[in-house]
């Protein structure tokens, strides 16, 4: 069984816990704690709708091998504050590394480009969060867009806070 993700902060040998909880980067914890029930519910065997037993499985294994442990991250606060700390270097990372990255996502594409970038993202990510986990096929792809988003994200925010000048990916 492959959990594989590959695009976006994925890219940068970290993960992305807010993608894989579909949550945007400056989420609080108790919207991280409802988004993490939500999916809880939706991939816990006693719950989940899947009518395939392998998709079921599936969604089994991803809830306590990628889902549990990304909200974990989150539930104690030196967690929390350890995890700031590693994206506070990454967004420095991605800034760095920009001339070399590759967006696919059509949303991360428009969000690098876009006027209100703050407000895109937030959009852009509860509007793949709505669709993430609806079925197997496209629960990592959906991870994987959102990662893209927030790479984007980090890097308009450095951009904002004095980081690397660079044109747009």
């Amino acid at each position: 069984m492959s959990f594989e993700m590959t695009k976006g902060l994925f890219k940068l040998d970290f993960t992305d816990q807010h993608a894989i909880l579909g949550v945007p980067l400056d989420a609080e914890f108790n919207d991280i704690r409802k988004r993490y029930m939500k999916i809880a519910r939706r991939l816990h065997s006693d719950t989940c709708p899947f009518e395939d037993e392998a998709d079921k499985e599936w969604a089994n294994q991803f809830l306590s091998k990628v889902v549990n442990p990304a909200y974990n991250k989150f539930s104690k606060e030196s967690d929390r504050q350890e995890y700031n700390l590693l994206i506070a270097a990454i967004s420095k990372r991605v800034a760095k590394e920009q001339p070399k990255m590759q967006v696919e996502s059509e949303a991360a594409k428009q969000l690098a480009s876009a006027k209100d970038w703050q407000e895109a993202y937030k959009t852009a990510v509860n509007q793949l969060a709505d669709k993430q986990y609806e079925s197997v096929d496209q629960a990592l792809d959906v991870i994987n867009q959102i990662s893209e988003l927030n790479m984007i994200y980090l890097l308009r925010k450095e951009r904002m806070t004095g980081g690397v000048q660079r044109t747009e990916p």
